[in-house]
C-alpha cells in the first residue's frame, strides 16, 4: 500500500524551512502585538486616572496623588540656609505629556541642572543643556509632574515651581525586531527640599503601575555608576542590571541600564 502523502522525517529540509516559516509568523505577530500596544499606550490621554491605579490596594497610601510633605532647608545664594525647618507643605503628582507649559518646562530643566550638572560633567557624557530641553521635548515624552497643591498655603513654594518630575516613554526594546513592550524612564529628579519624604518610592510605585496598566512588560532606566545614592535607591526597589546594559557585554561604560518586570502576560 503507497500512502498518500509523503511524510517529511524529523530535521530534513523540508521540516527545517516548514519550522522556521512558522517561527516568523509568530516573530511577525508578536512584533504587531507589540507595536499596537505601544501605540495605545502613547494615546492615552492620563493613564493615571486609570481605575487599576486608582483602586489599588497593595499601595494605596503610597499612591495618593495629594500629600503631605516636610520642607528641609537648602543654602541660598547667599550661604544662608532657608527657614522653611519643620514647615509642613501639600504635594500634587499630576500627569502631562508632550508639549509642557513654557514655564514648567524650564522649571524641570532648572532642578535637572540643579542636581545632576555636576554629576554629568564627570561622565563620558557631558553636560549639554540644549541636548536634555531636546531630549524632554520629544513627541513621546510623558511625564509626572509634582507641584505645590492648590490647597496649600506656604508661601516659600512658588505655584508653579516642580518640585520633583519624571520624563518616561512607551516603547518598544528592538526597533527593528521587538520583543518586549518597556517604559522607558529617562529623567527622575527631586528638588532636595522635599526630599526625605518617601517622593522617589511613591513616584516609583505609580511609574510601575502605570506601565503595568498599559501592558508595558518592564521598566528601564539609565543610572550613572558613580551615582551611589541612585544605585543604591534602585536597589531597594528591586531593581537589577539589564541584559542590554554595557556590563553584560564585557564593556567598561559609566553607566548601567536597569530593569524591573511588571508584567508576566502574554
Amino acid at each position: 500500500h503507497t500512502p498518500k502523502y509523503k511524510h517529511t522525517m524529523p530535521g530534513s529540509k523540508q521540516s527545517n524551512k516548514e519550522n522556521s516559516n512558522t517561527a516568523k509568523k509568530e516573530t511577525h505577530k508578536r512584533a504587531k502585538r507589540i507595536r499596537l500596544n505601544v501605540a495605545r499606550a502613547n494615546q492615552c490621554e492620563n493613564p493615571l486616572s486609570s481605575s487599576f491605579i486608582i483602586n489599588d490596594k497593595n499601595h494605596s497610601s503610597d499612591l495618593t496623588t495629594h500629600f503631605e510633605m516636610q520642607l528641609f532647608p537648602q543654602p541660598s545664594d547667599s550661604g544662608q540656609e532657608q527657614q522653611v525647618q519643620g514647615m509642613m507643605g501639600k504635594g500634587c503628582i499630576h500627569f502631562d505629556k508632550y508639549p509642557l507649559k513654557d514655564s514648567i518646562l524650564e522649571s524641570c530643566l532648572a532642578l535637572f541642572q540643579a542636581n545632576m550638572k555636576e554629576m554629568y560633567k564627570q561622565s563620558s557624557w557631558g553636560f549639554n543643556m540644549e541636548e536634555k530641553r531636546q531630549e524632554l521635548s520629544h513627541v513621546h515624552a510623558r511625564y509626572l509632574i509634582v507641584t505645590r497643591s492648590k490647597e496649600d498655603n506656604c508661601a516659600t513654594i512658588d505655584q508653579d515651581q516642580v518640585l520633583a518630575f519624571t520624563h518616561f516613554r512607551f516603547e518598544v526594546d528592538d526597533d527593528d525586531e521587538p520583543t518586549q513592550e518597556v517604559l522607558y524612564l529617562y529623567e527622575i529628579q527631586i528638588d532636595p527640599m522635599v526630599q526625605r519624604n518617601g517622593l522617589g518610592k511613591r513616584i516609583m510605585h505609580l511609574i510601575e503601575l502605570i506601565a503595568k496598566e498599559m501592558k508595558m512588560k518592564k521598566v528601564m532606566l539609565t543610572v550613572f555608576k558613580h551615582n551611589e545614592n541612585a544605585m543604591r535607591f534602585y536597589e531597594r526597589l528591586d531593581y537589577t542590571i539589564d541584559v542590554t546594559s554595557p556590563s553584560q557585554f564585557g564593556e567598561n561604560a559609566d553607566y548601567e541600564i536597569l530593569s524591573k518586570i511588571v508584567s508576566n502576560d502574554d
